[in-house]
């Protein structure tokens, strides 16, 4: 799987901090990935050879595990230092997986969608897109995190089982039933 996508944003925001974006160039960024997502989804199913059930949870747990083993060699990541550092390709697989677990809360979820972080300013995940609509919070970005915590599997501090938490962690949201 060498030849697994980037995930590359619109030239005229690469490389600029979120952060600093206009509402222009956050909206120009918010319509390429809505456009992009479920074309992701498709690459990543594909490329693992994975097939969606009709039991997310398990698809979730599954996914994640295949996803996880792929991330601890080339070209997911390299070893610097001793140290495993993802590459881009790792970075857009966990993205994928992002989108993907996204795509799965909200199927059965039609409170649930895409908007733009707008406030507060200082926020990690400003003017990017995530999940809003949660009765608890007012939403999840699920790329950041999924990328910190496959910085951290990949640092054996984490394990796979982070992804099917992530998922029912906003299940949890959505029924209320949080502890």
């Amino acid at each position: 799987m060498k030849d697994y996508i980037l995930f590359i944003p619109p030239i005229d925001v690469i490389g600029k901090d979120p952060i600093i974006w206009n509402a222009k160039e956050a909206k120009h960024y918010f319509n390429w990935f809505i456009s992009i997502k479920d074309d992701r989804v498709d690459h990543l199913l594909t490329s693992i050879d994975e097939v969606l059930t009709d039991d997310p949870e398990a698809d979730v747990k599954r996914i994640g595990k295949k996803v996880t083993d792929f991330l601890f060699g080339y070209p997911f990541s390299n070893k610097e230092e001793s140290k495993l550092i993802m590459t881009n390709k790792g970075l857009a697989l966990v993205a994928d997986l992002s989108l993907l677990i996204a795509k799965l809360i909200m199927e059965n979820h039609p409170q649930i969608t895409w908007g733009i972080v707008k406030r507060p300013k200082r926020d990690i995940s400003y003017n990017l897109p995530a999940l809003f609509g949660f009765p608890i919070v007012e939403r999840l970005e699920l790329m950041g995190a999924s990328i910190r915590y496959a910085r951290a599997i990949l640092e054996n501090n984490n394990t796979s089982s982070v992804w099917v938490e992530m998922y029912n962690y906003a299940m949890e949201l959505i029924s209320g039933d949080i502890n």
